[in-house]
């Protein structure tokens, strides 16, 4: 299949030896959005990207990873508008708010069905994330992108090759298989990826195993094999990321 420019992503994570390839290409995506968000060419500072930042703020997660990444007074000035838009919001919450009915004594502890507008709007405050929502869009395209190079035998041979998923990513690829893939190629792709996370979880307990094996002073003279990083990368196999990573920080 001739390379196009929204194939190279995936081909690359492909061939990158990751034990996740989606893993590999959220991180790339993640890094190039906040280096996009805080980075040289300041687009916190355009219109339309702090009204984007002003409407899904950022998670926890990745208020701590711009926290890393260095520029203080970028995120001063995100967090600066963000502020003013969430006091506006909250402000109508508390104008438009009515107090629940009161709960019947025999009901004590149950509350009534349905939330609260309050509770609902602050739960939006709280699970929204503007990086993440990046991610999203760009990893739902990448597993567009590779069912559709899965047609392709050079590609489908890249994939046997690989070393699995981690079990998030893989549970993604076995939700978008049911709709992406036409019934004559489903098999091959059961066949193949079954196979393929069976092997390498195996192959991952089994580092974990002799790296706590190596422990014992009766292996202490005994070779690591592939067991040195054998703990970040069975995090990573388990629920993804590279827990290994060192903070990602501005170059500038």
């Amino acid at each position: 299949m001739k390379e196009r420019i929204e194939t190279i992503p995936v081909n690359e994570a492909f061939d990158s030896g990751d034990e996740c390839p989606f893993c590999y290409l959220e991180r790339e995506v993640e890094q190039r959005v906040i280096r996009y968000v805080l980075g040289p060419g300041a687009s916190y500072m355009e219109p339309d990207v702090r009204a984007a930042t002003d409407s899904a703020g950022f998670c926890r997660m990745h208020y701590q990873k711009m926290h890393d990444y260095g520029n203080a007074l970028g995120s001063a000035l995100v967090m600066q508008t963000y502020y003013a838009c969430m006091i506006e919001e909250f402000q109508k919450q508390i104008k438009d708010f009515k107090m629940p009915d009161k709960r019947p004594l025999l009901n004590f502890g149950k509350p009534k069905e349905g939330e609260l507008p309050l509770t609902q709007w602050a739960k939006e405050k709280g699970n929204s994330c503007y990086i993440c929502d990046r991610i999203d869009e760009n990893l739902s395209r990448y597993y567009a992108t590779f069912f559709v190079l899965i047609k392709d035998p050079e590609f489908r041979a890249k994939v046997e090759r690989c070393k699995g998923f981690c079990m998030h990513h893989f549970s993604e690829l076995l939700e978008h298989a049911r709709t992406e893939l036409p019934n004559s190629q489903l098999e091959w792709f059961y066949n193949t990826v079954l196979v393929l996370m069976r092997d390498n979880l195996a192959r991952v307990k089994g580092d974990i195993d002799w790296f706590v094996d190596k422990h014992d002073y009766r292996q202490a003279g005994a070779p690591w094999k592939n067991s040195m990083d054998a703990v970040p990368r069975g995090m990573q196999k388990l629920k993804g990321g590279h827990p290994a990573d060192k903070p990602y920080k501005t170059d500038f």
